[in-house]
């Protein structure tokens, strides 16, 4: 890929603010590495310089994941090799199939209204509406609750809506539907990208999506606020992932 008609891209990608250095590392390990396999420090070097990030803060970053007990490093002869630790793997995994997916992460949701004098276990995904009313994807057992299923032809009223994701990450989903749609069209008009190149977007496509989408309620899109361009995101991720195919460490290292 023509230098730059990537560097065009990469910019786009980064969007208006850049994203925190550390941030970006967990993503080039949950995307190439989330098996536990040893990056070397030369190896990400190169990934992150193309994504505009100097050594300095790269080194900054890897201290910051290391004392955090995310990653592990280890010498190998002049070099570091770094992988996550199994801490940072279990919580890589946890996350992967709701980052990668190409479709919503419930097919149904629930209208729950439950007794205050009985209260009942929820968990992150669920939202609360009004003090006694909750909208989940998995409903609770038993008699002190009553559950409403909810389809897409529901009218669920624009408030109830608005209360599952806020109005800055319904912004942001937009934006990125956008900032995605760009890099499609400028892939459609470039010559096939380097095997660092690849990895580097792949890294700001993954990076961008998991910064969104890991903040929204594991619920239907048709529940989540009329705004909400997740589906369009979601989309437009799986296809150019589907196109930018990860390659492979040794691929990585042989083209280094």
């Amino acid at each position: 890929m023509e230098a730059g008609a990537f560097e065009t891209v990469v910019d786009d990608l980064r969007g208006d603010t850049p994203p925190r250095v550390w941030s970006l590392l967990v993503t080039v390990f949950g995307d190439l590495a989330r098996d536990g396999s040893a990056l070397p420090g030369s190896l990400l070097g190169e990934i992150m310089s193309r994504i505009g990030v100097k050594p300095e803060a790269m080194r900054v970053a890897l201290h910051r994941l290391r004392k955090d007990g995310w990653i592990e490093s280890q010498r190998s002869g002049r070099s570091s090799l770094y992988r996550l630790t199994p801490e940072g793997q279990a919580q890589t995994l946890a996350a992967t199939p709701r980052i990668y997916a190409e479709d919503p992460p419930a097919e149904r949701a629930y209208l729950v209204l439950t007794d205050p004098a009985s209260p009942l276990e929820w968990t992150r995904n669920d939202v609360w509406v009004t003090p006694h009313a909750v909208l989940t994807a998995h409903p609770p057992a038993g008699a002190a609750a009553f559950a409403t299923p909810l389809v897409p032809e529901s009218a669920l009223p624009g408030w109830m809506r608005d209360k599952t994701c806020d109005p800055v990450t319904v912004a942001l989903s937009a934006d990125l539907a956008n900032r995605l749609a760009r890099a499609e069209a400028a892939l459609d008009r470039a010559e096939g990208a380097d095997a660092f190149q690849v990895a580097a977007l792949r890294v700001l496509i993954v990076h961008s999506w998991r910064r969104i989408v890991l903040k929204v309620p594991e619920l239907p899109d048709y529940v989540l606020p009329s705004n909400w361009a997740g589906p369009e995101c979601r989309a437009r991720t799986a296809r150019l992932l589907l196109r930018l195919p990860a390659p492979s460490l040794a691929t990585l290292a042989e083209a280094g």
